[in-house]
């Protein structure tokens, strides 16, 4: 009966993921009042395609995913207060790598537009992609 349940979406699997993501956002100290439904479904399906075609684990998927969205949403100094250097220059090469390359459609390149536009980008961050699009 499991595997009905799976095969329309309603399964442990994707509920599973989810749980996950929500529970990585909490810890990584972004409001979940930011993350509406739309865009937790949208990430899933990007890490699900993603998870298919790279053979990338969906866990892993989901919880990079959070740690992207919790750049964009709380800036690099707040990255940095809450966690260190060590963890901004990580999360900053990511983006800034991101950036440089001037991804469309890749994974954390979709993370980052989609928090653009539901206006959730911390100010430093929306300036620095505004930026790089102008110029």
């Amino acid at each position: 009966m499991l595997g009905f349940f799976d095969f329309f979406g309603f399964g442990s699997k994707r509920r599973s993921a989810l749980q996950l993501f929500d529970r990585t956002l909490v810890d990584l100290e972004v409001n979940m009042a930011y993350i509406d439904d739309g865009m937790r479904f949208a990430i899933y399906k990007w890490a699900s395609l993603l998870a298919q075609n790279s053979g990338a684990a969906m866990d892993h998927l989901m919880r990079e995913a959070a740690a992207l969205i919790s750049y964009c949403v709380l800036g690099p100094a707040e990255t940095e207060a809450q966690w260190g250097a060590g963890v901004r220059a990580e999360r900053e090469a990511r983006f800034a790598g991101v950036l440089a390359r001037g991804e469309e459609d890749t994974f954390d390149a979709m993370l980052i537009k989609l928090t653009l536009a539901k206006d959730i980008a911390a100010p430093d961050i929306r300036a620095r992609v505004t930026m790089s699009e102008d110029g």
